[in-house]
């Protein structure tokens, strides 16, 4: 009886520690974008950007991922349209490659962890699970061409808690992306609040805050 018991505890932490990094995904999606609303979402976002020195950025963002439409307004001293892949700078003194840099940003981070799925992710492969700030997290990691991400989620709500990527994984260069809070966007819980910082320094960077949805 007594290793019985013994085997109906170890077992559920057995079957646990044995899930893949797909099924990780496919859980924090799950929690993210239960009903499957990121590939038809439309919808504008607002952003205030802080960084240590100067002032305040603001920063209009109107999403429309059926048509792969991205409109992108910084301060109106930046304005873009991009539809596919074909960019047109309405304001400013930047280029359509700036157009197309800022589209894949926004399209990227603010569609984690639904972004996984595309069929240009490389292979995901599970890490070891860590803790963060006292919350036990599955660690997935993705080496793209330029750059390794790690991404660290919740393990029993798949919540997406922070995110990390080098450009020089040996010597640890890098930068940390924290998140904070949540704000639901036709009913897609994005993360409301990511500061940056670099690796392994960890001097910090700035602070990306989605004010709200129209």
């Amino acid at each position: 009886m007594r290793k019985a018991a013994i085997l109906l505890l170890v077992l559920p932490q057995l079957i646990f520690s044995q899930v893949t990094a797909d099924e990780i995904l496919d859980k924090a999606i799950s929690y993210h974008d239960p009903n499957g609303k990121w590939d038809q979402l439309k919808t504008r976002l607002i952003f205030t950007g802080i960084r240590p020195e100067g002032p305040e950025r603001f920063t209009t963002v109107d999403f429309d991922n059926a048509a792969a439409l991205m409109k992108i307004n910084r301060n109106n001293e930046e304005i873009y349209e991009v539809v596919g892949d074909e960019a047109n700078v309405v304001a400013g003194g930047k280029d359509e490659a700036r157009a197309l840099m800022l589209r894949n940003y926004y399209l990227y981070l603010w569609g984690l962890p639904m972004k996984l799925k595309d069929k240009s992710t490389p292979t995901l492969q599970r890490m070891n699970d860590k803790e963060i700030k006292g919350v036990k997290c599955h660690v997935v990691r993705v080496a793209y061409q330029k750059d390794i991400w790690y991404f660290h989620f919740d393990m029993e709500s798949g919540r997406m808690i922070q995110y990390k990527f080098y450009k020089d994984e040996e010597a640890d260069k890098g930068e940390l992306i924290t998140l904070e809070d949540e704000l639901l966007v036709d009913g897609i819980r994005m993360p409301k609040k990511r500061s940056w910082y670099t690796l392994p320094e960890m001097k910090f960077l700035g602070t990306d805050i989605l004010t709200k949805s129209e």
